[in-house]
């Protein structure tokens, strides 16, 4: 195929902005929506890519800048929400739970905790569906949760410090994760260390278009056994609620917790085992 027909319209609009921002060149990741939007309008594929430019430029330090994205972002999707749902634009969807998160990061980072906390918890009971509640609710933990009761802990597992590793049945990462938390178990757990694997129902079975919940039960369990072998034995319930509370937009999140069930770590992305056992010895002590 020529380059020539590579045009934006055409192409993925967000994969190639990802890509650009993962390389540091936020200026062609903007060129890129640009013209997206003049080949296009300001539809909601535009919206999200704005997005990932607010989010772009926030990682990379540029507060101003993520502002002045987000500004444009949030004019988009009013226009847009008063025609439609966001159940029924997935593209809407991711724009709106990131422009929430985008906001809440750049008042967290101005030194206005407080607003951004204030917004997130202003923001959570409006969205019904899972992929922003569970991305609002990822943010407010950031903000909010280490030092305080682990939510959803049943009983069973209080009194020694706990690893939740919340995971998902389709997830790369999560998979990558499994030899890392398999060697801390094998560390730590004579010293009292318990890991337990929560998970949810995402409606997704490979080769199956609408799976019921037993289908996805029996795909769980088989990538469990497959995948994941090396967790043989550690408890993997399925949890929506728990999975919720810890905001698990991000696949794999880990949270640490005490043995008086206090969360003492929450991180919603991959760990090394270097990092990971770090936390856990000062846990230990």
């Amino acid at each position: 195929m020529a380059l020539a027909a590579l045009t934006p319209a055409a192409a993925a609009l967000i994969s190639e902005v990802r890509y650009k921002i993962s390389a540091g060149d936020l200026w062609s990741a903007e060129a890129l929506v640009e013209d997206y939007q003049r080949a296009n309008g300001a539809n909601s594929e535009y919206a999200a890519g704005v997005t990932w430019l607010a989010r772009g430029a926030f990682t990379l330090g540029r507060t101003d800048t993520a502002a002045r994205y987000l500004a444009e972002s949030k004019k988009i999707e009013a226009t847009l929400l008063a025609k439609q749902r966001v159940e029924e634009d997935s593209f809407l969807e991711s724009a709106v739970g990131a422009s929430i998160e985008v906001e809440a990061q750049i008042l967290a980072a101005r030194g206005e905790r407080d607003k951004a906390v204030a917004l997130l918890q202003s923001e959570l009971p409006r969205w019904k569906t899972w992929r922003i509640a569970a991305r609002i609710q990822k943010n407010l933990d950031l903000l909010t949760l280490e030092g305080r009761p682990a939510p959803g802990l049943d009983a069973q597992y209080r009194g020694k410090p706990v690893l939740l590793f919340l995971w998902a049945h389709w997830c790369g990462d999560c998979k990558a994760q499994v030899s890392t938390i398999a060697r801390v178990k094998q560390k730590y757990e004579s010293r009292g260390l318990r890991v337990v694997a929560p998970t949810r129902h995402y409606g997704e079975v490979d080769k199956i278009e609408h799976p019921t919940e037993a289908q996805e039960d029996e795909e769980i369990e088989r990538v469990w056994k497959t995948s994941y072998a090396a967790l043989d034995g550690v408890d993997h319930p399925i949890a929506e609620d728990m999975m919720l509370s810890y905001g698990v937009s991000s696949t794999p999140t880990l949270v640490l917790i005490d043995g008086q069930g206090t969360v003492r770590m929450y991180r919603p992305t991959r760990m090394t085992e270097g990092e990971l056992s770090q936390r856990v010895e000062a846990l230990l002590r």
